[in-house]
This record gives structure tokens, C-alpha cells and sequence, in this order.
């Protein structure tokens, strides 16, 4: 979506009454929501994630690999 049109739509939200601006503030909450659901667990197994690993050779220990991953993963971004 344009940032003009975004701006468009604020300013119409703005003539609202407050009940009507919570209202939509809710629904769009629930849209983002519904946009952004976390993946069960059955999502994750068919996702094809579960075991794309599987045979690697150059992966080694996978239990090391795995702490590696994500020892850089929660590292990752922060300053020093």
C-alpha cells in the first residue's frame, strides 16, 4: 500500500468518533493477527522444515549444530 494512500486513510480514520476509531482499531488488530497466526505443530511438519536436513554430511554433530545456530541467531544484530 502507498504511504500516500496510508495517509489518506489516517486522515479519514481521524473524522471517526472515538468509539468508531476503536472499533476499526480492533478490526485491523484482528486482521494482523489473522495475517501473522504462528504455525502449529502440524503446519511445521508440513512445512517441509521437519528434516530438510536429514543425510547431510557436513552438518556433523546435529545437536552441536543446532546450539551454534542458535548461540548466532540470538547474537545476531547486537552491538558489542
Amino acid at each position: 500500500m502507498a504511504l500516500d494512500t496510508i495517509e489518506r486513510l489516517l486522515k479519514q480514520a481521524d473524522l471517526l468518533s472515538f468509539n468508531e476509531q476503536l472499533l476499526l482499531a480492533t478490526r485491523l488488530i484482528e486482521r494482523v493477527r489473522q495475517v501473522n497466526k504462528p504455525m502449529t505443530g502440524r503446519d511445521l511438519l508440513k512445512s517441509g522444515v521437519v528434516g530438510m536436513w536429514a543425510g547431510r554430511k557436513d552438518i556433523g554433530d546435529n545437536v552441536e549444530f543446532a546450539r551454534k545456530l542458535r548461540a548466532q541467531a540470538q547474537t545476531r544484530g547486537r552491538v558489542s
